[in-house]
């Protein structure tokens, strides 16, 4: 087995073989409704001409719920995942509020249900927003940031699939922060969270975390995290918590969000993106 992951570590084919066994199951499923709300909330803009376009600033607000225990303990709580994240938007929201910024374009705040259960609650935003889709111009999404550590390199996935990667980077300039790509692009988190029901339906997105280069203590902290506490009744309030990295981390997402929207032009998928596949909403 440390040989199997010596090879995928080092980006090498991993050997296959065909299993001599046959397998036969019977599954038993059962079916049930469900009803779950999405919460939005708009912070209207100030420039008559462009307060009818949005940027959208998206978080899940659901979580596993009640599980099989681990160590007698059957309540998932997601403080990381991802109470952290909706924290994160009403702060944004309650910033802005308090300090009277008014950018050009309106803000929307979505709180989406249903992200662990397929991204069910974006993806039925993305097809029936409340306000109308071609309005939407961007989405700035938050899930599971996890603010471990200092918060000195910003993770940015899909941070070069458009031209919101220049808003970021600037953005984290100002803030004295460096920005990375998404130092384990084998994970394919830039498609794993709400933000991909946005790009689906053709909006440029972004997703922020609390960034670590490969190899140091705090990859080994996040690693540690996501073995130990990840999906777990130990993702709570107990865990060691960096505040001051959650709180640059709001500023971030607050001062992105509102610089998307006081562009003069539109948000667009770079030429070489996958993604621009998805522009003008084909699905």
């Amino acid at each position: 087995f440390a040989e199997m992951l010596a090879l995928v570590d080092g980006g090498k084919p991993v050997p296959s073989f065909a299993l001599p066994a046959r397998l036969k199951a019977v599954a038993k499923v059962e079916r049930s409704t469900v009803e779950s709300q999405n919460v939005a909330g708009i912070l209207r803009g100030s420039d008559p001409k462009r307060r009818s376009e949005y940027v959208v600033v998206s978080a899940h607000l659901d979580h596993v719920g009640i599980g099989e225990p681990i160590n007698g303990d059957r309540i998932y709580n997601g403080a990381m995942d991802n109470a952290s994240g909706i924290a994160a938007i009403l702060e944004v929201a309650a910033s802005l509020h308090e300090t009277g910024v008014k950018p050009a374009r309106s803000i929307l705040f979505v709180a989406v249900t249903g992200e662990e259960k397929g991204e069910l609650g974006s993806r039925y935003f993305a097809a029936h927003p409340t306000v109308p889709r071609g309005s939407m111009v961007a989405d700035v999404n938050t899930d599971m940031f996890l603010p471990l550590f200092p918060l000195k390199t910003l993770m940015v996935l899909g941070l070069d699939e458009s031209d919101l990667g220049a808003d970021i980077r600037a953005t984290a300039t100002a803030l004295g922060l460096t920005v990375q790509a998404d130092p384990e692009p084998q994970r394919n988190r830039f498609v794993r969270s709400d933000q991909y029901s946005f790009v689906k339906v053709g909006i440029p997105a972004l997703a922020m975390k609390v960034g670590y280069e490969a190899n140091t203590p705090q990859a080994a902290i996040a690693a540690k995290w996501t073995a130990e506490r990840y999906h777990a009744p130990s993702d709570d309030l107990n865990q060691p918590i960096d505040l001051s990295a959650a709180g640059k981390y709001v500023d971030v997402v607050r001062d992105v969000a509102v610089r998307i929207a006081n562009r003069t032009d539109r948000p667009k998928w770079n030429d070489t993106s996958f993604f621009k596949r998805f522009a003008g909403g084909k699905t």
